[in-house]
């Protein structure tokens, strides 16, 4: 009996043992960091919740946040630029949490004939949370003007019409210059649909074709117009299909459009802009001085001088 009151009594003992100061140190350095990692947590969460409600209840100003356009392209006017942010900036104040401004704003803009695509619609800060929205897009960029009727209207790179439509005083303001920045198409067979829509009909094609060919090139500024009414022939089978007009109302007789694979009828385009460059070089003007060039044939058919003189052309 007194072994086991003993034995229980330096069990006791055993268990009352004080701990070391080094294992005093390392609870008192767990307990810290554990209560110092709570209150940071405690503390994040708080901020987290006042900070997401003081967004929640901000409100835009009494006017609506302005747009802002992100790389705008260096071709597009102050006018054009205007419009679009107008077109995208909403008609009533929204709070800065509201998502479905932002979605509105995008089919807005996405519906605009000048828009490609659009490729985000953000809130941003500049005065105050919110009071911005930039808009990131691809745009459809103007390479020529086609006439029709009475009207002259920019089609892009892919044949889409645009909103634009100039009156022929412009239109001639544009091209009558030394160095044109867009080349007219005309004789085309078919009127345009909306803007926004494809110009329908290859030959309007077959003239961007020309224009995305001739950009760049040295002899580009003296021609003005490209002439499609004979494109596939539809009017007389047997000559050019597309012909090029100078700024001296001269011609040079292209032929069939550029993608044609047929050149066992005629020279193939690189034949041909070596005989262009080649009347640039000797005269300084691409027609050589002559009312119109031939290039659809192994040599460039030019007008025989001495039977015009003869008529008494």
């Amino acid at each position: 009996m007194a072994a086991r009151k003993t034995a229980k009594s330096s069990s006791a003992k055993a268990v009352r043992k004080p701990m070391s100061p080094e294992a005093k140190r390392l609870v008192r350095r767990v307990v810290m960091n554990t209560l110092g990692a709570i209150s940071f947590a405690t503390i994040l969460g708080v901020g987290f919740v006042k900070s997401r409600d003081y967004v929640a209840k901000i409100e835009a100003d009494d006017a609506p946040p302005v747009v802002k356009l992100v790389d705008r392209p260096e071709w597009m006017s102050d006018s054009l630029a205007d419009e679009l942010m107008n077109a995208a900036r909403p008609k009533t104040a929204s709070k800065v949490t509201d998502r479905a401004t932002l979605i509105d704003r995008a089919l807005v803009l996405q519906a605009n004939p000048w828009v490609k695509h659009v490729n985000s619609v953000r809130r941003a800060y500049h005065d105050g949370p919110g009071d911005t929205i930039e808009v990131d897009c691809d745009y459809r960029a103007p390479v020529a003007l086609v006439h029709y009727d009475q009207g002259y209207v920019y089609v892009d790179a892919e044949g889409v019409r645009l909103p634009e439509m100039l009156t022929p005083q412009q239109a001639r303001a544009i091209v009558s210059t030394d160095k044109p920045m867009f080349r007219v198409i005309d004789g085309v067979g078919l009127p345009p649909l909306a803007a926004g829509k494809p110009w329908p009909g290859a030959d309007v094609k077959a003239g961007i074709e020309l224009v995305a060919l001739l950009e760049g090139k040295p002899f580009a500024d003296q021609i003005v117009k490209i002439d499609v009414t004979n494109y596939a022939g539809r009017e007389r089978p047997n000559e050019s299909q597309i012909n090029l007009v100078t700024k001296y109302g001269t011609e040079i007789r292209w032929g069939q459009p550029p993608s044609s694979k047929d050149f066992f009828v005629e020279q193939k385009v690189d034949r041909k802009l070596e005989a262009m460059q080649q009347a640039l070089a000797q005269t300084g003007r691409l027609d050589m001085n002559l009312p119109w060039i031939d290039l659809r044939f192994d040599n460039p058919t030019i007008p025989d001088r001495r039977a015009s003189l003869d008529t008494g052309r």
